[in-house]
């Protein structure tokens, strides 16, 4: 294996001018640069990361906090964060937490020593740092940068979708209507109202939250309507459950419709209509934001940090 010596001897430099080449300090000559740079290519040269961390007070190590119960963004979202920064040349550490102590204790410990950075997905609760915090889809009342989905705009596209094909009666099922998330869900669903100039029924806008059966209470109301508008793909499949054992079925009886699609989507049955979360856009942006703010690159404005999704029109909706 080769080591620091061997490239300084094979570019004819001292081993603290390779030492300064690879850790990008200024004042190298550019001659001297590039037989570095040849030399490490020629020997495959890998620095130790554990020497490099001590040289630098760098880890290379991103953290990723996430919630165990969130399954559709550790499915969808963390392999692509990973392969965003590994070709960024980082590493990536899992951490899980649910409550906001939890998720605190997290960023506090990773960046304790552990990370030079921590990425908050979905984080319910607010989270403080004064190292480099980035949430996705989190709530924040301090500095920190909050890249989201923009769950507004799903839920309106998904409505206007609804309406173009004849739905007037749309039941929108959020996880947490007072949260950011639920918030943004019921503005878009307001607006698409308010733009077809209908009348805005609360009876027609449940919470899941802790509870599952939430739909059931409607369905047992009698209540008429024939679209669903819900949060996410496992809510869906849910739906679409209870919707058969009261004999109704998809999209005959109610079309159904997921503000943030996965690939689970188009294997249910039927193959489900969505606003695809836009997965690979959001690791790709992450980690430009996160390596952007190790190097102190400047930051786009919080009203330029919003990702909108695209509509995936499948058999789980069909025309009145």
């Amino acid at each position: 294996m080769a080591t620091i010596t061997d490239v300084s001897r094979l570019a004819n430099v001292s081993k603290a001018t390779v030492s300064r080449v690879l850790s990008g300090t200024r004042g190298v000559r550019e001659e001297s640069r590039l037989a570095v740079l040849q030399a490490v290519d020629q020997l495959n040269y890998r620095p130790n990361a554990m020497a490099r961390s001590l040289a630098t007070q760098a880890t290379d190590c991103i953290g990723v906090i996430l919630s165990a119960r969130d399954t559709g963004r550790i499915a969808t979202l963390l392999p692509l964060l990973e392969r965003e920064l590994a070709q960024a040349g980082r590493h990536l550490l899992v951490r899980f937490a649910d409550s906001g102590e939890q998720q605190q204790n997290a960023v506090d410990e990773l960046l304790g020593g552990r990370c030079d950075a921590v990425l908050a997905i979905a984080t319910g609760h607010p989270l403080h740092s004064d190292g480099c915090l980035l949430q996705i889809d989190g709530l924040t009342d301090s500095d920190q940068i909050n890249l989201g989905y923009d769950f507004a705009f799903a839920s309106e596209s998904a409505c206007r979708f609804l309406f173009g094909k004849g739905h007037r009666q749309i039941v929108l099922l959020a996880e947490q209507l007072l949260s950011p998330v639920g918030q943004q869900m019921l503005q878009g669903y307001q607006q698409a109202l308010q733009h077809q100039s209908l009348p805005y029924n609360r009876q027609l806008v449940l919470e899941y939250g802790n509870n599952p059966q939430a739909l059931l209470g409607l369905l047992n109301r009698y209540l008429p309507f024939t679209a669903l508008v819900v949060q996410h793909d496992g809510q869906a499949a849910e739906a679409m459950r209870l919707l058969r054992e009261f004999n109704l079925q998809v999209p005959h009886d109610i079309s159904l419709i997921s503000l943030e699609g996965t690939p689970m989507a188009a294997h249910l049955n039927p193959p489900l209509t969505c606003i695809e979360y836009p997965a690979e856009q959001m690791a790709q942006e992450a980690v430009r934001l996160v390596v952007s703010q190790l190097e102190g690159l400047p930051l786009p404005a919080p009203e330029q940090l919003r990702l909108t999704g695209r509509l995936m029109p499948r058999e789980s909706v069909m025309a009145r």
